[in-house]
């Protein structure tokens, strides 16, 4: 009876021994905490600056007017105390915001600029003398020192880009006239033979 009892205790004890790390397992088996993901931050979209270019390449901040005028002044080599402007407004040429100046100095030489109020950039330009007859001048300028007067003007331009030249009577007084293309431009020119005055200077797109 002894035996028995004894054996009965210890079977008990090695079911008790294997029954424990069961429950432990039971116990980690449980489902675990996830952590919520954390939200994501917002950046926010950069500003844009003022007067910066817009996607299209144009900057969004209009030229004044004060300024297209020291554009043409700083473009005819002229100080804006020697000039007395006689019109200025804002116009569309080709697609394209521009100003529209006009302005004389005090020896009546009218000067017609168009500059792109966004750029500052001198689309086109216009130099004219009033129409003044002088007489007993003598013989002035050669066709050689009027033609080195014109390329002058355009920096970069040689005697092979003069497509026109010529000597005629304007007025009552000799005169060079002709046209030299570069760059993209024509620009047209009348020079006094007597003086070596420009009468006329025009700047445009080449065809």
């Amino acid at each position: 009876m002894g035996k028995i009892t004894v054996f009965i205790m210890a079977l008990f004890l090695v079911l008790l021994a294997g029954c424990r790390p069961l429950q432990g397992e039971l116990s980690q088996a449980g489902p675990k905490d996830t952590p919520a993901p954390a939200a994501a931050e917002s950046t926010p979209a950069p500003e844009s600056a003022p007067g910066a270019e817009t996607d299209g390449g144009q900057r969004d901040t209009m030229l004044t007017e004060e300024q297209a005028r020291e554009k043409a002044l700083a473009h005819a080599g002229l100080s804006g105390g020697a000039v007395t402007f006689t019109g200025a407004g804002l116009d569309f040429e080709d697609g394209r915001k521009v100003y529209e100046l006009e302005f004389r100095t005090d020896t009546y030489v009218e000067y017609e600029y168009e500059i792109d109020a966004y750029t500052g950039e001198v689309i086109s330009y216009k130099s004219e003398a009033a129409g003044q007859e002088q007489s007993g001048v003598t013989a002035g300028i050669t066709a050689d020192e009027a033609v080195e007067l014109a390329l002058g003007k355009v920096p970069g331009a040689a005697r092979e880009d003069i497509w026109e030249f010529g000597r005629d009577e304007d007025g009552g007084r000799t005169v060079y006239e002709g046209k030299i293309v570069y760059g993209g431009f024509e620009y047209e020119f009348e020079i006094d033979a007597g003086t070596g005055t420009f009468i006329e200077w025009d700047r445009e797109a080449a065809d």
